[in-house]
């Protein structure tokens, strides 16, 4: 079997969807070609990351929480349902009859105002912090997309002087593009990309065999921002702003 045609096939054979000759053909090739059945372990390692991606662990206590409430509830109804019996089945006397209507409004109306409470203020902590969340998640997706692409890059070219003006009319800004061979960085290029419900500018590079992803785009503060690193499943990301624009390179360096 040619490299090729056992380049097409190694996604499905990961995915249990070959069998018989067409599978025995594709393990064989793997077993003889380092290339490939270095292309295998990869596709392999990025389908796992991405099935991780898509998991958020439950806030801590959340679970306690759960149970609390749901013991509370099971001791608190069967005294309920025995209440609403006795209560259907004894004639309620006519001059309390206003008098218990106007409290069944009242707690009613508390439990509606509670409930809004709850959701107003639920949404105000989720609101809180997920945009740094999501805009970080936005960031490792889009990196991974990469990775799965035939090539990470649609201008191809080691020259910022080439990369650079590619991306005129394709966004909003200029971005910095800079060949960082001397570095241990070479450029290879550069692409479009969707993170934040913006298009944004990436340029690509290389370490060896890693590929680094440096998406950018208008900071919102013209404040420059010193390096932060951080770990995102699995991925490493620093992020900084510098002269009006917005940095984040990621990789698994």
């Amino acid at each position: 079997m040619q490299c090729d045609r056992a380049r097409e096939m190694i996604g499905a054979s990961i995915d249990g969807e070959l069998t018989g000759s067409d599978r025995q053909s594709v393990m064989g090739h793997l077993q003889t070609c380092a290339e490939c059945a270095a292309l295998a372990q990869d596709y392999a390692r990025i389908g796992r990351q991405i099935a991780a991606a898509g998991r958020e662990p439950a806030p801590k206590g959340l679970a306690l929480r759960i149970r609390a409430s749901l013991a509370e509830e099971a001791e608190t109804a069967p005294k309920a349902l025995e209440a609403q019996a006795a209560s259907a089945f004894t004639p309620v006397p006519a001059t309390n009859r206003r008098t218990w209507s106007s409290g069944f409004a009242r707690q009613a109306a508390g439990l509606a105002a509670a409930c809004v409470l709850s959701s107003a203020l639920t949404w105000g902590v989720v609101t809180s912090l997920a945009p740094g969340m999501r805009l970080e998640s936005d960031i490792v997706s889009a990196h991974i997309r990469s990775l799965l692409q035939d090539s990470p890059i649609q201008v191809a070219s080691s020259d910022s002087h080439t990369v650079k003006p590619w991306f005129n009319g394709r966004i909003d800004f200029a971005p910095d593009v800079k060949d960082l061979t001397p570095e241990g960085f070479p450029l290879i290029g550069g692409r479009l990309d969707y993170i934040g419900d913006r298009r944004v500018g990436a340029i690509v590079y290389r370490r060896r065999v890693h590929v680094v992803n440096v998406f950018m785009w208008p900071a919102a503060n013209a404040e420059p921002q010193a390096p932060r690193f951080e770990t995102v499943k699995g991925y490493n990301l620093m992020t900084w702003s510098r002269s009006g624009i917005s940095y984040w390179a990621i990789s698994d360096l």
